[in-house]
């Protein structure tokens, strides 16, 4: 039991400062940056990263003082709030991604109801994005529209690929960083809690021991 205590203790002080100084840093910094450039009723999700991030950075100096200590109260506490940030930060990855997807078709979805012949609701995703309907360039003919002036480049030549599609693909490449970082903050934050735990039963196991 020893050897798992003192395995345990030696991981949680190479994690901790990783946790602390890198990631805790990396997703605010990251996120800060990413929330500038995405309208700002969208900002929600990457503003609570920035607080998960925020809470981290302060936990894991928590977790290297109990494992300095070997406190069994101090230990378990971090096991816990590991536990409680791993559990918002897997929430927040799906709610990231479903946020922006359903946004996006909201959005397209209510453009193309007001699309008529006469006036161009579409225009402004369609001039951004180069594209044409919500899926394709058929959506005009399926709903028995003209397609718009907006649905062609300069040398009119329409554009295929749907607004949707070019909407998504640009969300995952403006927030790539705060995803990366988020998939990593996970996974650092399931080694906290699993070696934090490993070392808190090893305490409380070492402590009946010797009450005997």
């Amino acid at each position: 039991m020893f050897q798992y205590r003192y395995l345990s203790r030696s991981i949680l002080m190479i994690l901790n400062p990783i946790h602390s100084q890198v990631l805790g840093i990396a997703t605010i910094v990251v996120n800060v940056i990413a929330i500038d450039q995405i309208a700002p009723k969208d900002q929600l999700i990457l503003g609570l990263y920035i607080a998960v991030g925020s809470i981290v950075f302060v936990l894991s100096f928590f977790g290297c003082f109990g494992a300095i200590k070997q406190s069994i109260c101090v230990t378990w506490a971090y096991a816990t709030s590991m536990l409680v940030m791993l559990i918002v930060s897997i929430a927040l990855l799906f709610a990231f991604r479903m946020h922006f997807e359903e946004d996006s078709f909201t959005k397209l979805k209510q453009a193309f109801a007001k699309q008529t012949n006469t006036y161009d609701a579409m225009a402004e995703y369609q001039i951004q994005y180069k594209c044409c309907g919500i899926y394709k360039l058929k959506d005009y003919g399926e709903a028995f529209i003209v397609v718009p002036s907006s649905c062609y480049d300069q040398n009119g030549s329409p554009y295929r690929e749907g607004c949707l599609d070019k909407m998504k693909t640009q969300y995952d490449v403006l927030l790539e960083g705060p995803k990366i970082v988020g998939w990593m903050l996970m996974v650092m934050e399931i080694g906290a809690f699993t070696f934090s735990t490993i070392m808190g039963v090893s305490l409380r196991n070492e402590l009946r021991r010797s009450a005997y």
